[in-house]
């Protein structure tokens, strides 16, 4: 490990957010986590993603505990009280897969989380970094359990109250990263705002010693002490909202704005897979978002689908002329999906869909429409589902000149191809990918590339500023590979996917090509399964973007068309009442010297098969 003594250099590639128990009440809030975990990922951040227990879960079981006796092994104790932490950290990974977004789980063990003192008030000492460094290499995201360690022995140990705080500053700070505490409330107020809404007062920046002069509550008294102790800084924001409070060493300063914005008005057009999904997620954070209409086709169709029958409408023209400040569609095809968003855009409001065949035939008269009239036109879902293509090659153009896509960008197909390769005869795959809903009744746009090449043509005109008609893309489908092919392809060593290529061939000419293509097994196109997408943007000074994750299905598109939404409601916050960055920053104490020395010990005590011992707490830092 690389890691200078007297410094952490600042790490913006990687964000440590920690989500507690008001976050995370039940199951069903997890979809709010993974909301945050995504709004990261698109721009360009790697994820810690630290949980809690859910609600009450903590006090249930050291309650349960207490049946064995009033004196109970301390040990037992704590093993018993890291199930809850463990439980949501197992689920929360399993939402983020079915939200299409890649993530490890670790467990303290293997985040080489060492503890020293009582085993449920210990005091966490090291880190291995590599360990933490690895995972994140392997998937952006990296969920951990906050709360917990190991001590010297191996034995669970809880870092006692606020211990899920004191475990995400810990981890943001080996890493030299940004913390931010994801709560139920904005930010830091001087009073409760929920009893006093007209007076209490939101901290846009606030000192060490006024929090620890608060009653504690959002932020824990142990977490601040350590930051403290160590000049690091804490972001605490709520989901949706950019960070609203920033603890550190300056003086404290309180925000000029009132709260939160007004709620985005949002009306959708069609409440199918992927329309049910997005009105869902609108529901649960109604400080955000207000529903105001919901045109669909058939209106006793979706009578039982949750939807308010009041919202309901057949009328499309009079979900256009709603009060809403952004239209969703999800209808699909080009008409009339065209002439709807034509509409939108003239009647003041801005759009958000996942339509790529109309962004792709007239994705630019859209967007110039709408920029006279200063409004957005938002179609991250159009292409790769859940995985954020379209931000990987807008930032990609950002920080340099753009000279190749390549990506896997059709599931339906990589589907297929799969169930080639266990042997399966195309036509029984073409009818295994209808049954699992990834191919429609006429799977042709999928099986001769005109899907990818429509998303293409929106590619070509984010990454590269040019329009590609989507005749112009040279495509051959999947229709002539067959079982024995793709055996051929893996006794070299390879695997046969659908590959999509845009490549820079001189000022404003790019070529554009969809072809099944001999990809090697070990490399990041033929590990791609089932739905799954993927794609690599290459900069001319030679950088690479690579992202991956579930192209298509309700919950990653639903995602997708939410980040969107988000990005809206982001932009009605004041940016000088909130903050993009928290710049967590380690004094010259000696910290990452602590990291490295700890994540040396791991090494060692591995090398000898014995268990590893905590670092030593220098005199600096006791």
């Amino acid at each position: 490990m690389s890691a200078q003594p007297n410094s952490v250099q600042h790490n913006d590639d990687v964000v440590v957010l920690k989500f507690g128990s008001s976050v995370l009440p039940n199951e069903e809030s997890l979809s709010l986590a993974i909301h945050e975990v995504y709004r990261y990922l698109r721009r360009g951040q790697k994820v810690i993603a630290v949980v809690s227990a859910m609600g009450p879960t903590t006090d249930k079981l050291l309650a349960h505990a207490k049946t064995f006796g009033d004196s109970c092994d301390a040990g037992g104790i704590a093993a018993l009280a890291a199930t809850g932490e463990a439980q949501t950290q197992a689920l929360l990974t399993l939402a983020l897969d079915r939200a299409g977004i890649p993530a490890n789980a670790l467990d303290p063990g293997a985040l080489g989380l060492r503890t020293s003192g009582p085993l449920l008030d210990a005091k966490p000492e090291s880190l291995n970094i590599e360990a933490i460094r690895a995972a994140l290499e392997d998937r952006p995201v990296l969920v951990v359990p906050g709360f917990i360690g190991r001590d010297s022995l191996g034995r669970t140990s809880l870092l006692g109250r606020g211990g899920s705080d004191f475990s995400a500053l810990f981890i943001a700070a080996g890493l030299g990263c940004d913390c931010v505490l994801v709560k139920d409330v904005d930010g830091l107020y001087d009073r409760d705002p929920s009893e006093h809404a007209s007076t209490a007062r939101r901290y846009r920046k606030v000192s060490y010693d006024d929090v620890l002069s608060l009653v504690e509550g959002v932020a824990q008294h142990k977490a601040v002490r350590f930051a403290r102790e160590h000049h690091l800084s804490i972001g605490i924001g709520g989901i949706g909202h950019p960070v609203g409070t920033v603890i550190g060493p300056e003086a404290s300063e309180f925000a000029k704005g009132v709260g939160t914005p007004k709620p985005v008005k949002v009306a959708l057009l069609g409440l199918g897979t992927v329309g049910l999904g997005v009105y869902r997620h609108l529901a649960q954070l109604p400080k955000l978002f207000e529903v105001v209409a919901v045109g669909v086709r058939t209106l006793s169709k979706h009578a039982s689908s949750g939807v308010p029958a009041p919202l309901l409408t057949s009328d499309l023209n009079a979900v256009l002329a709603s009060q809403a400040d952004v239209v969703v569609e999800s209808i699909g095809g080009l008409h009339p999906a065209r002439e709807l968003i034509l509409q939108a855009i003239a009647s003041g409001k801005h759009v958000v869909t996942a339509n790529k065949a109309v962004i792709a035939a007239f994705g630019p008269d859209l967007h110039e429409r709408a920029r006279k009239q200063g409004l957005s036109l938002r179609y991250s879902a159009s292409v790769g589902g859940g995985v954020p293509v379209v931000e990987a090659i807008r930032r990609a153009k950002e920080s340099g000149e753009v000279v190749e896509l390549r990506g896997v960008l059709n599931g339906t197909t990589n589907f297929i191809l799969g169930r080639l390769e266990k042997g399966v005869a195309f036509d029984d795959a073409v009818r295994e990918a209808q049954a699992a809903g990834f191919a429609e009744a006429d799977p042709s746009a999928d099986l001769d590339g005109l899907d990818v090449a429509n998303k293409l043509a929106v590619l070509a005109a984010v990454g590269f500023g040019v329009s590609l008609p989507v005749e112009k893309v040279e495509r051959t489908g999947i229709r002539a590979i067959n079982v024995e092919a793709v055996a051929a392809a893996r006794a070299q060593g390879n695997a046969i996917r659908l590959v999509a290529t845009l490549r820079a061939e001189g000022a404003g000419v790019v070529r554009a090509l969809v072809r099944p293509e001999e990809v090697p097994l070990s490399g990041t196109f033929a590990q791609l399964q089932n739905e799954q997408n993927a794609a690599i943007v290459r900069l001319a000074d030679g950088r690479q973007i690579v992202v991956n994750g579930r192209g298509a299905g309700r919950w990653p598109t639903a995602e997708s068309v939410f980040a969107d939404l988000l990005e809206i409601a982001g932009e009605r916050f004041d940016p000088e009442d909130t903050h993009d960055r928290v710049r967590t920053h380690a004094k010259a104490q000696g910290i990452a010297a602590r990291f490295a020395q700890g994540a040396q010990r791991e090494t060692n005590a591995s090398a000898l098969g014995g268990a590893p011992s905590a670092a030593p707490r220098s005199g600096a830092n006791r």
